[in-house]
């Protein structure tokens, strides 16, 4: 294959890009209460239960009771199971049950006399969470009841049930949610200032990553923009140079995500301007692979370096901004003295990677600056070969207006048409053939063709536009004919015959069409 291909592996990729994905948790969100109601008149609805006065609901019941924590459908439905009570005494089973009952109903009195049975029901819930099917288990998965009511509060922004839980002393403050991530993080990522300023004052971890996606609380809010929380934080001494495990900084996630005052915070309380990450793009780079230009303007305000290179890719932040096609970036990039002969380390330029994805606004910038239109010194393919591979036919036809060589050819010995048959881009060839490209133009080596390239590839419709064209059907090493054969493209053979192939024409190894169908088990074509 031509190494015209570009890596997809080169740039910022879902495991390592600084652009954060935001969970919002709401399976369990405990129903808005009235502030102004007591603890007393909340309790106090329903029938006399004055003879149950020698008994008080335990702490867990009573915030239970208070948050709604389980929803009533949702323990309705949990009813529903007949698992849940399965590995449970009798005793235990009915009590559970009119809990449950209860709760779906909303009956407080009911619930306040079950709940002398409340320890038992919880170790039945915690066997239900490891035995029942996936739908429950997505109702308890990871968590006790405390421990989840903590992050249903945290979750739900709830500050005063927050401040109640972690003043008990039966929930832990460094627990995590279910993706893993501390409760500070969350707090932070959602932009709970309050909440993460209660939690901060309770001594929850101020560099804790969670348990999975290794991201600190500085992070999260500066991926999120949440300026007031960062302030927060690095009052906090949390760690502005902290790198994730693929090397992304709080600075390269406020830069990602284009959060201005973000990065001048960050850039405020001494974040490194060059930092590097694993694909080696450093805050400047980040931004100008998403195209935020104010966040750039700010950071080569800072001294990040313009011309500054990513280790193994060679990748700058001009290249980077051609490739995704950010024209207003492209733009500022050159007028602030972006080098664009700059050559990564497949030896491309500029314009060359707005030429791989078809950017024409962003090359015909390039090129009124002055870009290079043919092969670069060194490099191994042209502009027009990398638009011709990918079907550009505008940026083609660009290209080929200011200049460029149409029978240029890159390391393969090929020219734009070859990739376009190649690639099976008909209006590309087209194009070029309109443009006098040279149709029975061969490789030195293997003596490929246009129209054996486009037999290899099985591509009908090119074979035949190429044909009426005044392509030699016998040309090549190979044939255009044992090229089909040999890939087992039966109608492409039947169109060749039909167009005068010769079926017993011979390789110098005295190979033909039907041996190489033959070897390659393709019967039907043989």
């Amino acid at each position: 294959m031509s190494s015209i291909v570009k890596s997809n592996n080169k740039f910022a990729s879902t495991s390592s890009s600084p652009v954060k994905d935001t969970e919002t948790y709401t399976d369990f969100q405990p129903p808005a209460t009235d502030s102004s109601e007591s603890e007393e008149e909340s309790v106090s609805e329903g029938p006399d239960d004055s003879e149950d006065e020698d008994y008080d609901i335990p702490n867990k019941a009573q915030m239970l009771v208070e948050n709604f924590f389980f929803k009533p459908e949702i323990l309705a439905g949990m009813k529903e199971n007949d698992q849940i009570l399965h590995d449970t005494n009798t005793n235990t089973s009915n009590r559970l049950e009119a809990l449950l009952e209860a709760a779906a109903h909303e009956n407080v009195p009911v619930i306040r006399n079950a709940t002398i049975a409340l320890d038992e029901a919880a170790q039945a819930l915690n066997r239900m969470r490891n035995e029942s099917g996936p739908r429950d288990r997505r109702i308890l998965r990871g968590f006790s009841l405390i421990s989840r009511s903590l992050m249903a509060a945290c979750a739900d922004n709830d500050v005063n049930t927050v401040r109640r839980l972690l003043g008990d002393g039966n929930s832990t403050i460094n627990e995590g949610t279910d993706d893993g991530e501390s409760l500070l993080s969350l707090a932070c990522s959602a932009g709970y200032y309050e909440l993460a300023q209660v939690l901060l004052a309770m001594s929850a971890q101020v560099e804790d990553r969670g348990q999975k996606n290794d991201c600190t609380p500085l992070m999260e809010a500066a991926s999120a923009g949440h300026v007031d929380i960062i302030k927060l934080l690095v009052q906090h001494n949390a760690d502005v140079n902290a790198q994730s495990s693929t090397g992304n900084t709080p600075l390269m996630y406020a830069c990602a995500g284009g959060h201005v005052e973000a990065v001048k915070e960050l850039l405020n309380s001494k974040a490194a301007v060059e930092d590097h990450n694993e694909n080696g793009h450093t805050p400047l780079m980040e931004a100008a692979s998403a195209g935020h230009v104010e966040v750039a303007r700010v950071l080569l305000q800072r001294g990040a370096g313009i011309n500054t290179h990513s280790n193994e890719f060679k990748e700058s932040a001009l290249t980077l901004a051609c490739y995704k096609g950010h024209l207003d970036m492209v733009r500022f990039l050159l007028e602030a003295g972006a080098d664009q002969e700059h050559k990564t380390d497949e030896m491309h330029t500029a314009l060359m990677e707005a030429s791989m994805d078809g950017h024409v606004e962003v090359a015909r910038l390039l090129l009124d600056s002055g870009a290079q239109v043919n092969m670069p010194t060194d490099s191994f393919e042209s502009p027009l070969t990398l638009a011709a591979c990918g079907g550009h036919v505008d940026l083609a036809m660009l290209l080929i207006e200011r200049g460029a060589n149409i029978e240029e050819v890159n390391d393969e010995g090929y020219t734009p048409l070859m990739e376009a048959s190649r690639e099976g881009h008909e209006e590309m060839v087209a194009l070029l053939i309109a443009q006098n490209a040279n149709i029975n133009a061969q490789t030195e080596e293997t003596q490929e063709t246009a129209l054996t390239l486009a037999c290899c590839g099985g591509f009908l419709e090119v074979a035949d536009y190429l044909l009426k064209h005044g392509a030699d059907i016998e040309l090549g090493a190979s044939t255009p004919l044992m090229e089909a054969a040999q890939e087992g493209h039966i109608e492409l053979v039947k169109f060749l015959l039909e167009n005068g192939a010769n079926g017993h024409a011979q390789t110098q190894t005295r190979d033909t069409a039907l041996t190489y169908a033959c070897e390659n088990g393709h019967t039907d074509v043989a």
